[in-house]
């Protein structure tokens, strides 16, 4: 008699095991696949046009600007990011220019209205005047290296809003 229950205990056992394990193993796979869902795509950001290839490089050929990128994303309605996979240029966008700029000098010898003239120069001759354009960022990034473990990194940011056929300059920040 004694003989069967510690039998019985042990398929007990076993058997709990099997279902810790096996609900270890779809709780592993279903957070994988839902982090999965929120991982940026490689390929979700639109070619890059020959207008902007040809601006883009103009601007790399000047003196301590390092490299030149550009991101769009949908916006939602008060303007902020919907953080989606894919960009949709039928639904409201905004079009993001970074600069990185590789020395102090360059980066603090910047003209003040620097981020105008570019924003300017892209919506009227590099983008267009697309309906579905909201919001131009122009960003400007430089870093600087304490050491070899750290860096201290400074940006001049600026927003426009496209309002009608004008852009409106939001927010100017200089960290």
């Amino acid at each position: 008699m004694e003989k069967k229950r510690r039998i019985k205990t042990k398929n007990i056992l076993r058997f709990a095991i099997w279902i810790l394990i096996l609900s270890f193993v779809v709780i592993c796979v279903c957070y994988l696949s839902w982090a999965a869902l929120f991982r940026p795509v490689p390929g979700n950001q639109p070619e890059l046009s020959v207008k902007e290839k040809k601006y883009f490089n103009e601007m790399e050929g000047k003196e301590g600007w390092e490299y030149v990128r550009r991101n769009v994303y949908n916006i939602d309605k008060s303007g902020e990011s919907l953080h989606q996979r894919l960009v949709n240029l039928n639904k409201n966008y905004a079009y993001m220019l970074c600069v990185e700029i590789e020395d102090s000098v360059t980066f603090y010898s910047l003209p003040s209205k620097t981020e105008d003239t570019i924003a300017l120069h892209l919506y009227n001759h590099v983008i267009g005047m697309t309906p579905k354009l909201k919001k131009i960022v122009i960003l400007f990034e430089y870093e600087e290296w304490l050491n070899e473990r750290s860096s201290l990194g400074h940006s001049r940011k600026s927003e426009y809003a496209v309002r009608g056929k004008k852009l409106v300059k939001l927010k100017h920040d200089t960290e």
